[in-house]
């Protein structure tokens, strides 16, 4: 069966939704549920049910995808049985830590003495408990980092094409805002302001999730307002997951990323190679992005003057 670049783009837009979702169910959590082993079904029973019915959704699209994702890697070329080893782990790492669990796996061990081999211990697996929720959700991410980088090789060529992907349906002039969202931090608001205030003079509409009516963390609107803007940038400052997977899921796409951060602000290890300029307030940002914008439009006296 030939992989379609289409199914592929589907099956990414899929797992980022789902690291979205993840991110925010790990957000919404008691950072103190898990204690020790003893109080653990106690602690899990109390969560609202609310709670109890999104950890049960989340599992079932999780398990949903990875069914879809190993029938795409049987069919290509690229993937061999130890991805698939690498899937089916990841997933149930993924599935354990939505419980609050830690999944761990050990393969074939063979004891032996120089030459003479004395005994062969079978593979095993065992669900642990983990210390807090932060560190089930640190487990989260790395495994579906790991899925993430399977689709990713799913079929190079389809891979390489898809980055070109909704190129009909791109938009001149427009930029998409990836930066944190919360309304109990007023600050934010005169940062995205100023933002956006900096691409009118540039004659570029910018807009950012707030302007998208939308239900989760991540979704495909979303998504399609990085396929199809001509310019993206973030700030990490809070250093929220969520920008952190768009950013990702925009540079999977090939697009081009003007990245800040307020001083002070951590720069995580996946973004930590790239320029990241820090500000130290609205205006300093704005004059930051202004120059950058110069650059990269080669407009010297945008609309509205400096």
């Amino acid at each position: 069966m030939l992989l379609k670049r289409e199914d592929i783009v589907l099956l990414r837009k899929r797992l980022v939704t789902i690291i979205g979702h993840g991110a925010q169910f790990f957000d919404g959590a008691n950072p103190r549920m898990v204690v020790d082993e003893d109080t653990y079904e106690e602690r899990w029973e109390s969560l609202s049910e609310e709670s109890l019915a999104e950890a049960e959704k989340l599992r079932s699209t999780i398990m949903e995808l990875s069914v879809d994702i190993a029938g795409a890697a049987r069919a290509s070329p690229m993937l061999a049985e130890a991805d698939m080893q690498e899937l089916r782990l990841s997933t149930r790492q993924m599935l354990a830590n939505v419980r609050f669990r830690e999944y761990r796996h050990s393969g074939v061990y063979v004891h032996h003495d120089e030459d003479m081999v004395l005994g062969v211990d079978p593979p095993s697996h065992e669900y642990l408990m983990v210390r807090d929720t932060a560190a089930a959700r640190m487990l989260f991410d790395e495994a579906s980092a790991k899925i993430l980088d399977l689709v990713d090789l799913l079929s190079p060529t389809d891979a390489t094409e898809s980055a070109h992907l909704n190129t009909s349906n791109y938009r001149p002039n427009t930029a998409f805002i990836m930066m944190a969202i919360d309304s109990s931090k007023p600050e934010l608001e005169d940062i995205r302001n100023s933002i956006k205030e900096v691409f009118k003079k540039f004659g570029i509409h910018a807009i950012t999730a707030e302007d998208i009516e939308h239900e989760d963390a991540i979704t495909a609107r979303i998504l399609d307002e990085i396929d199809t803007s001509e310019f993206h940038i973030a700030d990490l400052t809070y250093e929220r997951p969520n920008v952190y997977y768009e950013v990702g899921y925009a540079h999977a796409r090939n697009k081009r990323v003007i990245l800040y951060r307020k001083k002070g602000s951590k720069l995580h290890f996946d973004l930590a190679h790239r320029n990241c300029p820090e500000y130290e307030n609205a205006t300093a940002l704005k004059k930051k992005l202004r120059m950058r914008l110069e650059a990269m439009t080669n407009k010297r006296n945008p609309v509205g003057g400096r």
